[in-house]
């Protein structure tokens, strides 16, 4: 081959390499384990539309992770590209984000990838306010409604009119425990938060959906719903 062919392909070589190279754009995966599924939406939307390819993982935070946290694999990855994510989140309503260095064992974070290991704050902290209210069931042949008060008692009315009181808790988010000693209760329904709007305006719904693993015949695919109307002004 002759020389000049030769340079000639190694430059096409070299010349490629460097568009792919520089085309190539950081992975981020976002982590949904403490995230309302509209949050996880919303976020994937908006690093998406920033040019960021997007990954949903979910997999339990670290024992020793209570805060939202970006993981990086490399202290090198700190710059330009994490300060706009960290913005982006910031105006997302997401505040004082951490970041956690991993340079040991198999993880994804290498290569300038990240990830989002995010905690719903807005879910946590306004958890027991935005539970409290009665509720209607959804798909139940014995109960009609569950009613939360805000000194952590509820009340299930059920279609044949009897009663049961007991206490309520959020034991860990987005979990909701109703229990009671005698009759022994102990049911987990897990909490789902979304937004809708219709023509007067902005609804914020609550459902509490009952775990798979109870073996609890009464709650099996029982539900309950809550829709609350937001004031405009409330939702500025």
């Amino acid at each position: 081959m002759p020389v000049y062919q030769s340079v000639q392909r190694i430059c096409v070589i070299l010349v490629t390499l460097i568009t792919v190279s520089g085309c190539a754009s950081p992975t981020v995966f976002l982590n949904d384990y403490k995230l309302n599924p509209s949050s996880v939406i919303e976020i994937q939307h908006e690093l998406e539309k920033a040019g960021l390819e997007v990954t949903v993982i979910s997999i339990p935070h670290p024992a020793t992770m209570d805060a939202s946290t970006i993981i990086l694999g490399s202290a090198a990855t700190l710059g330009r590209e994490v300060d706009s994510v960290v913005s982006l989140l910031n105006g997302l309503g997401y505040e004082s984000i951490g970041t956690s260095i991993i340079q040991r064992g198999n993880h994804w974070y290498r290569g300038g990838n990240m990830g989002l290991y995010l905690v719903d704050d807005r879910l946590v902290n306004g958890a027991v306010h935005s539970v409290i209210g009665t509720y209607q069931a959804d798909n139940c042949e014995l109960m009609q409604t569950l009613t939360l008060t805000n000194d952590y008692r509820f009340t299930l009315t059920y279609t044949d009119g009897e009663t049961l009181q007991g206490q309520w808790a959020i034991d860990g988010m987005p979990y909701i425990n109703l229990s009671k000693q005698s009759p022994y209760v102990n049911f987990y329904y897990q909490i789902e938060s979304e937004v809708t709007h219709d023509f007067s305006g902005r609804v914020d719904i609550t459902k509490l959906r009952p775990l798979e693993s109870q073996n609890y015949r009464q709650i099996e695919n029982c539900g309950f719903v809550q829709g609350l109307r937001v004031n405009p002004a409330q939702s500025l």
